[in-house]
């Protein structure tokens, strides 16, 4: 009888990872995009989004975002960066599927440098988090990008309704705080970020 002498795959081989269990499980929220549509993510993500995968996988991104314009600002800004190093990793206000919004921190990371969207992996981190604003950026948006980093709680969540152009009557109701405590905080949001103006405010937390 003949004996094999090749030697047995070794324990932890290449050949015995299951990449698609890594990716379902690994303790970080990640997408899949072709061309700005999901086509993949994670169990960490749909957590994150308070989603199923099923929700999620063959819609735009844009279901991600609190409105029309977040979702066309964004998508257009990061295209410059992707383009030029492939990667790039900034804050932003996004929707979770039950309608509340919030902030994260992005990493998108995509080899087709000619044409970024054409598939692209993102990588989400809810704010509070330090992240620092790499691919390129300029200074103005460093800045702006340390501004939101530095956000209170409190402040993400004016922030983030403001954005959806609600009233400090609607977003006193929807916080439990009073119009009053609204305006203070949105007072602290104009200093942060030097704008003179709401929607000066608005326009730079989508920048």
């Amino acid at each position: 009888m003949e004996t094999s002498t090749a030697a047995p795959p070794a324990i932890g081989s290449i050949e015995s990872i299951d990449y698609h269990r890594v990716f379902e499980n690994v303790p970080v929220a990640l997408m899949v995009t072709r061309r700005r549509v999901i086509s993949a993510c994670n169990l960490q993500f749909t957590d994150m989004f308070r989603a199923t995968s099923e929700a999620l996988i063959g819609q735009t991104v844009r279901i991600l975002y609190p409105n029309e314009e977040a979702f066309r600002r964004f998508g257009a800004r990061v295209i410059p960066a992707l383009k030029k190093f492939g990667r790039i990793t900034e804050p932003r206000a996004m929707q979770r599927l039950d309608g509340q919004l919030f902030w994260v921190n992005v990493t998108g990371v995509s080899e087709h440098r000619d044409d970024p969207y054409r598939e692209a992996l993102w990588f989400f981190s809810e704010m509070g988090v330090a992240a620092s604003l790499s691919g390129g950026a300029s200074s103005a948006n460093k800045l702006i990008a340390a501004a939101k980093n530095s956000m209170t709680k409190r402040e993400r969540d004016v922030a983030a309704l403001l954005i959806q152009n609600q009233t400090a009557k609607e977003i006193g109701i929807a916080l439990g705080i009073s119009p009053r405590t609204v305006e203070v905080f949105r007072g602290k949001l104009l200093k942060k970020f030097d704008a003179s103006s709401t929607h000066e405010l608005v326009k730079t937390l989508l920048a």
